[in-house]
């Protein structure tokens, strides 16, 4: 009897998992072909056990996350490491400075241990940088867009594609391996130099095309210094009430991928970042205070394109601290 019950229940789990399965590729548009999908059905289930057993840790209380299935599921970790970006063999170019831009207007939308700059009206929607390692774009064009939005009062979302195909073009080995990664120092720069494009104008295809030389760019981008900010937490605190959003790259963990609420925390990362992203505030939440991050793998991905990471945990955590840039006032 015991050998029955037990057939019966397998079958029920098998054919769970592959409603599930069904499921997931209809919802995120995946195919495959019998032998690839075999595979992939495989790591669904591997990450999908994986989800479960960290939510009941949540539950219990013992993580501070919950994790959620989407598009990532019938992904590897080493497969989802081309959702990274940042280029780290050898230091960016210069900075240019002696530039102009408005001053960031204060704003009453924080505390002594609140912001969130997306109140202000400042922040474009989450972008979604595919497949191609270009984080280091979108998180500098998130930070320009904020600061043209100063200027202007206009919120216009700028062409990360245009750097992605024409940066070369203008600087020979400077670094930016387009959708092998760069730095986010590099954008900021040629985004001085050159203009940008509408994203309009220019869409995102996520992979590098031939620059193509569609029209006077829509907006000069201009400061008078690219600083980079050191120190402790309440030194950052300050730099972004006064300055606005910073942009920053990060040692992200594969446990990023299935983020979906709560304050992210791992007990041991690198330090070496590998992914770039905008952080837009910070706050507290059930007794875990956390940075407020805007990431570019969509708005279905975590909390609408958003991750609250941990703060005031420990010197640099996860490389956290290793170069926030942000762009300085007139002087």
């Amino acid at each position: 009897m015991f050998s029955v019950f037990f057939y019966y229940l397998l079958s029920f789990l098998v054919d769970s998992d592959k409603q599930q399965w069904n499921a997931f590729k209809t919802e995120f548009n995946k195919s495959y072909d019998s032998i690839d999908d075999a595979r992939r059905f495989n790591i669904f289930k591997e990450n999908i056990n994986n989800i479960q057993n960290h939510n009941i840790k949540f539950k219990n209380g013992e993580v501070t996350y919950e994790q959620d299935i989407n598009r990532f599921a019938d992904l590897t970790d080493d497969e989802f490491t081309a959702y990274y970006g940042l280029y780290n063999r050898s230091v960016p170019i210069k900075y240019y400075r002696n530039a102009t831009i408005n001053e960031p207007k204060s704003s009453d939308n924080s505390t002594d241990d609140f912001l969130d700059w997306r109140i202000s009206g400042g922040i474009t929607p989450p972008k979604d940088q595919g497949q191609c390692g270009s984080c280091y774009v979108f998180s500098a064009m998130a930070n320009i867009e904020y600061h043209q939005f100063l200027e202007t009062g206009q919120l216009i979302s700028f062409s990360e594609q245009y750097v992605i195909d024409c940066f070369n073009s203008f600087y020979k080995g400077a670094n930016n391996n387009s959708c092998g990664g760069g730095f986010p120092v590099n954008v900021f720069i040629f985004a001085y130099s050159h203009g940008i494009h509408l994203e309009s104008n220019y869409p995102y295809v996520g992979k590098q095309n031939a620059c193509q030389n569609i029209s006077e760019p829509a907006s000069n981008v201009s400061y008078s210094e690219l600083e980079i900010v050191m120190g402790s937490d309440e030194t950052i605190k300050e730099g972004l009430k006064q300055h606005g959003p910073l942009t920053t790259c990060f040692a992200v963990s594969a446990d990023w991928r299935f983020y979906k609420s709560g304050v992210w925390y791992h007990d041991e990362c690198a330090q070496a970042s590998n992914h770039c992203v905008l952080v837009v505030g910070y706050g507290s939440e059930n007794g875990n205070d956390y940075w407020l991050i805007k990431n570019s793998w969509g708005p279905d991905w975590g909390d609408n394109g958003y991750i609250k990471i941990a703060r005031n945990v420990h010197e640099n955590y996860c490389g956290f601290k290793s170069g926030l840039y942000l762009i300085d006032e007139n002087e």
